[in-house]
C-alpha cells in the first residue's frame, strides 16, 4: 500500500493512499452489486424472457419448416418435369404418380424392392419399372398400398433388346454370375451383327417391354460356348441398388398382346 501510495502525486497521497486501501472492497462491491441486479433481472423478467424464448423458438421452426416445403416444392417440380420429358419421348405411355423405393431385399443380389404404390395407383403385375434415365425392372407382385419389383439383373426375367442402330439383337438372360457383379448378359446374338463396345442398348419392344427403353452400354463382346453366337455384357443404364424412386408404366402400345 505504501508502493501504491508513493507512486503517485505527493500533493494527493491521502486521497491515493485511501483509494489504494479500499479498492479491494470497492471491487468486491461492485462485482456483488452486479450478481444481484442480474439475478433480481432474470427473477423479476423470467416470464418475458421465457415469451420471447418462445416466440424465438417458434419463428425458427417456421423457418426451418418453410425450407423444408420449398426442397419439396423443387423436388416435386423436377419429377414432374421426368414425367413429362418419358411422355414427350413416349406419347403412348400411361404412367403411375411417382413411386418410392421402400424396401430392399438385402439377401437378393438382383437388388430386388419394394415400391410405395400398388393396385389402388393402377399397377398390376408385369408392368415395366423405369426411371428418368431408363429401365429398372418389372413388377412381380402387386398389394393396393405397394409392389414388389424384380430387377433386370434378375435371371427371373429375360428382356428382348437391340442396339440402338438396330443392327444387332439379342436378349437379356442373366445368370447369377454377372448379377452379382451387377450387370446384365445379352445373349444370342449374331456373329456378323457388328455390335461393339461402347454401343448403347435398348428394349427391343413386344408384349411386356415397350420399345426404345434404355438398358445400358456394352462393355465386353465374346464368342458363346455353341461357337454360333455372340455374348455382350452390358452395364445397366442405373445402379438399381442406389434408386429411391420410379415410375410404373401402366399401360403401352402393344402391352399384352401377342404376336
Amino acid at each position: 500500500m505504501l508502493y501504491a501510495a508513493m507512486s503517485v502525486d505527493t500533493t494527493n497521497l491521502p486521497e491515493a493512499a485511501l483509494r489504494t486501501v479500499t479498492r479491494p472492497f470497492t471491487s468486491a462491491a461492485t462485482a456483488i452489486s452486479g450478481w444481484v441486479e442480474d439475478s433480481l433481472d432474470r427473477l423479476v423478467n423470467a416470464d418475458r424472457y421465457k415469451r420471447e424464448n418462445d416466440e424465438l423458438r417458434r419463428q425458427i421452426s417456421e423457418y426451418i419448416s418453410e425450407i423444408m416445403d420449398k426442397d419439396a416444392l423443387i423436388q416435386e417440380n423436377e419429377r414432374l418435369k421426368e414425367i413429362l420429358g418419358i411422355i414427350e419421348e413416349h406419347p403412348d405411355f400411361s404412367l403411375s404418380p411417382p413411386s418410392s423405393v421402400i424396401a430392399r431385399d438385402s439377401m437378393n443380389v438382383s437388388g430386388n424392392f419394394t415400391i410405395s404404390r400398388g393396385s389402388n395407383s393402377a399397377i398390376k403385375k408385369d408392368d415395366p419399372v423405369i426411371s428418368e434415365v431408363g429401365l429398372i425392372g418389372i413388377i412381380t407382385e402387386t398389394a393396393p398400398t405397394y409392389s414388389r419389383v424384380t430387377t433386370i439383373l434378375s435371371n427371373e426375367i429375360n428382356v428382348g433388346v437391340r442396339t440402338e442402330s438396330g443392327k444387332a439383337m439379342g436378349v437379356i438372360e442373366n445368370d447369377l454370375v454377372y448379377s452379382s457383379k451387377r450387370l446384365c448378359l445379352m445373349r444370342y446374338i449374331d456373329k456378323d451383327s457388328g455390335i461393339a463396345v461402347g454401343d448403347i442398348i435398348v428394349t427391343s419392344g413386344g408384349s411386356m417391354f415397350p420399345a426404345g427403353l434404355f438398358v445400358g452400354t456394352v462393355s465386353e463382346v465374346f464368342p458363346d460356348e455353341n461357337g454360333l453366337s455372340l455374348n455382350a455384357v452390358i452395364e445397366p443404364a442405373e445402379d438399381v441398388f442406389r434408386n429411391s424412386d420410379v415410375f410404373v408404366i401402366t399401360s403401352f402400345e402393344g402391352q399384352g398382346v401377342t404376336p
